[in-house]
């Protein structure tokens, strides 16, 4: 296993996102694969929502993935990690149907 030796690129989506989320009273942590650990205090204890963010929409349907991509591909197939576009899309994901339909009129 190699280390890292540069910062991961963040998704341009990525600080609206999480903002969205706790204005909604969300607790969200930034990790690498996934991109946001995203959890609730009155959920129970060890229940945490994983969130892909990707920005916006791939131009490009036949691209050939790298090892890495497919490795990710793989695990939010596995695990039904959604994958997150907008504010919106994220509150969602997370169960916070009200919100997103008031992120929903403003975009």
């Amino acid at each position: 296993m190699s280390l890292q030796r540069y910062a991961k690129r963040r998704d341009t989506a990525e600080s609206a996102i999480i903002q969205a989320l706790e204005q909604a009273g969300f607790d969200v942590w930034q990790r690498d694969e996934p991109d946001l650990f995203v959890r609730k205090s009155s959920w129970a204890p060890g229940i945490v929502q994983l969130l892909e963010v990707k920005t916006g929409r791939g131009k490009k349907l036949t691209v050939a993935l790298d090892k890495r991509q497919q490795a990710q591909r793989n695990f939010l197939e596995v695990t039904g990690t959604p994958i997150v576009r907008t504010p919106c899309e994220a509150l969602y994901a997370v169960g916070s149907y009200c919100m997103a339909i008031q992120y929903f009129k403003r975009e």
